[in-house]
């Protein structure tokens, strides 16, 4: 009999306790983005877009809490929020990355241009046309004009690369943009795609593109950014390092031209003037 009551006691407790965990405070927040992938079906007749998503959990008790997506004009906003109790106190300072796909449904038309924007990082994508899979496409790194390295004011500092570029002609649009990175090297690649045999408009036009390379990055380091080959240096806590000034080598400076005493005559290989190297003096016999 003894057993059946505390039996009852527990069970009492425990149907007591479900609200109070039900009515747990959170506090949420957009996650800071770490990569974003894109994935594009062959249309028939549209084409389905799902967009993989990896964001962060900044400590132990941040966990993922809802995505919403908003139809903007040509193109979607997506939106992915973390959360956190309120009375969260002891949380472990440790970085996790976590990643979440959202179908956008098949509503995108073939040879029509899209914005996707992930918690304010914009991708544009071009839905290829049907049968364009079978035409030759020529694939070759995008002519660079500007790069600039933007740091949120986040914790951890979130970095993202602002690149523009140019579409050479009516036909050539943006194929890809590929990462890579080894130890404190960076490498982006991005290049651009046309048809092989395509009469094309002769109008140049522009791109831009916005890489996020996530919180990886340690505070007072120098980093090395190489977006097709141009290269330059930033750093988490001052932002673009400038680049050192250049002094010539050893050997190059030429020699300062000898001033003569005041009072003294000047050498004959030193103009009165000072312009250009004086003439020799005559020969004497």
């Amino acid at each position: 009999m003894n057993d059946m009551k505390k039996l009852l006691v527990l069970i009492a407790l425990a149907v007591l306790l479900l609200p109070v965990a039900g009515c747990q405070d959170f506090n949420s927040t957009l996650a800071p983005i770490e990569a974003i992938a894109i994935d594009v079906s062959t249309p028939d007749p549209l084409s389905n877009v799902t967009v993989s998503i990896t964001y962060g959990l900044p400590d132990s008790c941040y966990s993922f809490d809802k995505t919403k997506v908003v139809d903007i004009t040509d193109g979607f906003d997506i939106g992915v929020w973390i959360k956190k109790p309120v009375s969260a106190e002891a949380c472990d300072q440790v970085f996790r990355t976590e990643t979440t796909a959202v179908n956008l449904g098949s509503k995108f038309e073939p040879g029509k241009s899209y914005t996707i924007r992930i918690n304010g990082v914009e991708r544009k994508i071009t839905i290829p046309e049907e049968g364009a899979g079978d035409e030759e496409m020529v694939i070759k790194p995008a002519p660079i004009v500007n790069v600039d390295v933007r740091i949120a004011e986040s914790f951890p500092p979130q970095v993202f690369i602002d690149i523009r570029g140019i579409l050479t002609d009516g036909c050539t649009a943006l194929n890809g943009v590929e990462v890579t990175r080894q130890g404190t090297v960076i490498d982006i690649t991005v290049t651009t795609q046309r048809p092989r045999d395509a009469v094309c408009i002769q109008v140049i036009s522009f791109f831009d593109t916005v890489v996020p390379l996530g919180s990886n990055f340690i505070a007072g380091q120098n980093y090395t950014l190489r977006v097709n080959g141009k290269a330059q240096q930033f750093n988490v806590s001052t932002g673009i390092v400038p680049p050192p000034d250049i002094v010539p080598p050893p050997g190059t400076v030429p020699p300062p031209i000898p001033v003569p005493a005041p009072g003294t005559a000047p050498s004959p290989d030193v103009p009165k003037d000072g312009g250009g190297i004086a003439p020799a003096p005559p020969a004497t016999r």
